[in-house]
């Protein structure tokens, strides 16, 4: 017996120090086990900052393929580069211009048509009116960036390479509703013309390069006169404006001003019926527009909810005083910011409040005073300069029908309307 127990405690004495080795490994494979758990969440947050800033600039350069042109493809890529690098990564700590310039950074956009189109590049896409003309889809890549591996290095290595890619594009129309400004826009009845107060003036003489006949259409680029007073309007005491701003011309000179969510007119689409409003409220209109330039009047100030737009640059000036008149600058231009004019000191400016988003309505839906009137469509127009001079006439250059940045969605709704809002979709 003794001799039994003497060879069981000479075998413990053997196994002395076995259960340090199995603790000591363990812990190192815990210790790994951890660490690479922590490198892995810190992977999944950088790649939810790559791809946060891939959305972003996707999105960014999707609002700006309206109107189509080549000038869109080239803002396009600036809106996305530049929303891009306002983003960082790794901890909110890196930047994407230290590891791509931003000029190389262009090459991470490119277009398509169509989702399962061929994509181009911005020069591509540039260069033939076959492609900008048609363009609905802007992709994003982030630059490929390296992460580092704080404790898993001896397995994943120093740092891991990781990129982000998005891709947004215009909605397809459909019934998207909108609160509109108190104002209309009147077109001719089919096979008329414009008033030759109100007919279009174009870069270019004559039918436009996309068929379109100004005298008797609203025409992309070209320049048409809404007009509020003069002793001409759509019918005797209508001058364009909607009731639904309110009664009087101090409402409707507010709900012009105002900004955000105080719309006064309700969501409307093609279709619908709206009542106008008659006389002449010519101060009060130009006085509600032109805040969009900086300009403040009968009784408005500078807030929150009626700020200007962030370039309020006119062109060159002509006359003084109140028959100060405008050279105007081009929707083109106002996307490039040339020229360029801030607002006033400590004003915050909005991108795009000088578009104004409004019913179209044919000329013979128009009758004397008070009337309700069918709207065919929506149009956006661009405010080349500030309403100014007796008549306040405004002049606007129709920007078309998909105008950006207008979200809303009626699942009842039954009518088609040509607005459009990016969105992202993979």
């Amino acid at each position: 017996m003794k001799t039994k127990n003497l060879r069981r405690a000479l075998r413990r004495k053997k196994e002395r120090g076995n259960v340090l080795a199995y603790t000591v490994m363990s812990a190192l494979f815990l210790f790994f086990a951890v660490g690479l758990g922590v490198d892995l969440s810190h992977f999944y947050l950088a790649k939810t900052e790559l791809q946060n800033a891939a959305d972003a600039a996707a999105l960014a350069g999707a609002s700006a393929l309206t109107p189509h042109d080549a000038a869109s493809i080239t803002t396009a890529v600036n809106r996305a580069i530049d929303t891009m690098n306002l983003n960082k990564y790794n901890f909110n700590n890196k930047t994407f211009a230290a590891t791509m310039d931003t000029t190389t950074q262009r090459s991470l956009v490119t277009f398509a048509i169509n989702l399962d189109s061929t994509w181009y590049t911005e020069a591509q896409a540039t260069a033939s009116a076959g492609i900008y003309s048609k363009v609905r889809f802007v992709k994003v890549f982030t630059p490929s960036v390296g992460v580092s591996v704080f404790f898993a290095s001896p397995i994943l290595g120093a740092s891991q390479n990781l990129s982000a890619n998005a891709t947004a594009g215009l909605s397809v129309p459909g019934n998207v509703r909108f609160c509109p400004a108190p104002l209309s826009a009147v077109a001719p009845d089919p096979g008329q013309t414009f008033p030759a107060w109100a007919q279009g003036s174009c870069p270019t003489a004559g039918i436009q390069p996309d068929g379109c006949d100004p005298t008797k259409n609203f025409c992309k680029g070209c320049r048409y006169t809404i007009r509020y007073e003069g002793g001409t309007g759509p019918s005797a005491g209508n001058y364009n404006i909607l009731a639904c701003a309110g009664n009087g011309a101090s409402a409707v000179r507010d709900a012009l001003a105002s900004y955000g969510e105080s719309c006064q007119c309700g969501n409307v689409s093609p279709g619908d019926t709206i009542t106008t409003e008659p006389g002449v409220a010519a101060g009060p209109v130009a006085q509600g527009l032109n805040v969009r330039f900086d300009q403040y009047g009968g009784g408005l100030s500078y807030s929150t909810s009626t700020v200007p737009d962030s370039n309020v640059a006119q062109g060159a000036s002509h006359g003084n005083g109140s028959n100060t008149t405008y050279d105007g600058i081009s929707w083109t231009d106002y996307g490039l910011n040339s020229p360029f004019q801030g607002p006033a000191t400590g004003h915050d400016g909005v991108k795009n409040r000088r578009v104004l988003v409004i019913p179209i309505i044919a000329a013979s839906q128009f009758a004397n005073g008070r009337t309700n009137v069918a709207i065919s469509s929506l149009g956006g127009f661009f405010m080349n300069s500030q309403a100014i001079g007796s008549n306040s006439d405004v002049q606007v250059e129709y920007i078309g029908g998909d105008v950006t940045a207008i979200v809303g969605f009626d699942p009842n709704g039954n009518t088609a309307t040509n607005v459009v809002t990016p969105v992202l979709y993979r």
